[in-house]
């Protein structure tokens, strides 16, 4: 699955926490005033001695990028952001940065900007909507104080893109947000499809104020949307075709194998992916194999040994020729995956 003599690409989290309470999240208690669900959040993070540790200056010759996001944490909550980003880019690694924006100050957020451009990385600020709807979904965050973050970041001149998941309740809104990230200087604008809504077209949560609400899909899709003068517009579109897909093994065609992109939670385990990580199905695909979870954190190992290792060198593999993995099956043979529409507002650095 993972090999030395490719550039790596990771997907890290880099904690569990996060001040956001984003209803649809794995890491929330939607019918309980959107608190932290704490059988899933136990507050741990990885730190800048973590990454010193593993990320050497040759390991960092060897990184192509580190995408900092995933399934329970935002990385501004984590203790030592700024520090682990100024270490990494000054070694050349390019960045990738997933955050609601609201956390810091516009003072921190300069410093990231200035650590940012040096490898020209990349900041996905999460805004679904805008002043009196970006909340209703970013549950707990303030629209007002993520304008002022972005704005001082964007001044610092790296690169930043406005992502924004469609609902019903924000769907008027597409065409605002993206003149208004035009003129706040973002590089792209990037309209995204749930695949949360797997229960049905509407989603109940209560709101911190006890407030009963609900999530409802939209009636347009991202793909529909192309851009217009200065403004964007929803067209008539056919069906969507899939996204085109080697026919890998037993029609499963792993994202992480063919990007040598492991996964490091905020525990320090190293997993094939997001979708996987702590799972009952890895825990069960370990045990099936003698294969105890203290062996693949990176606390107790280093982490390119952990990568070379099994059931990365091969037990992965023969799974996949058995069918025996059904969130690969479910993730990467249907491709269940959000659905991105990018549309650059400018030429990237």
């Amino acid at each position: 699955m993972f090999t030395a003599d490719r550039p790596y690409i990771f997907h890290i989290e880099l904690t569990d926490k996060c001040n956001a309470g984003c209803p649809m999240c794995p890491r929330t208690d939607h019918m309980n005033f959107c608190k932290p669900d704490r059988t899933k959040v136990f507050n741990v993070e990885l730190t800048l001695e973590d990454f010193r540790t593993h990320f050497t200056d040759g390991f960092c010759a060897r990184t192509e990028e580190i995408v900092f996001g995933g399934a329970y944490g935002d990385p501004l909550a984590a203790s030592e952001l700024l520090e682990i980003t100024e270490y990494l880019t000054e070694r050349g690694v390019r960045l990738a940065t997933s955050t609601n924006g609201s956390l810091r100050t516009p003072d921190w957020w300069r410093r990231m900007g200035e650590a940012m451009k040096r490898t020209g990385s990349r900041l996905e600020l999460h805004i679904d909507g805008l002043a009196d709807t970006n909340h209703l979904y970013r549950v707990n965050t303030f629209f007002e104080k993520i304008m002022k973050n972005a704005r001082a970041y964007i001044k610092t001149g790296a690169r930043a893109e406005w992502h924004f998941i469609i609902f019903k309740h924000n769907q008027h809104q597409i065409d605002e947000a993206y003149r208004l990230s035009r003129e706040m200087g973002f590089a792209q604008f990037t309209l995204i499809d749930t695949i949360r809504f797997s229960g049905g077209p509407r989603f109940e949560y209560v709101m911190p104020t006890g407030e009963h609400r609900y999530l409802d899909l939209p009636n347009v899709k991202a793909a529909q949307f192309q851009k217009s003068g200065d403004g964007i517009v929803a067209v008539d579109s056919q069906d969507e075709a899939m996204p085109s897909q080697h026919p890998g093994i037993n029609g499963i065609d792993c994202k992480s194998a063919a990007f040598n992109r492991p996964y490091i939670s905020a525990h320090g385990q190293v997993s094939a992916c997001c979708w996987v990580t702590g799972s009952d199905e890895e825990q069960t695909f370990f045990a099936t194999h003698g294969l105890g979870p203290d062996r693949y954190n990176i606390r107790n190992r280093p982490l390119e040994e952990i990568l070379l290792d099994e059931p990365f060198a091969s037990h992965y593999a023969k799974a996949w020729s058995k069918d025996s993995l059904a969130t690969c099956r479910h993730k990467c043979g249907k491709m269940l995956r959000n659905k991105r529409n990018r549309l650059e507002l400018a030429e990237p650095a």
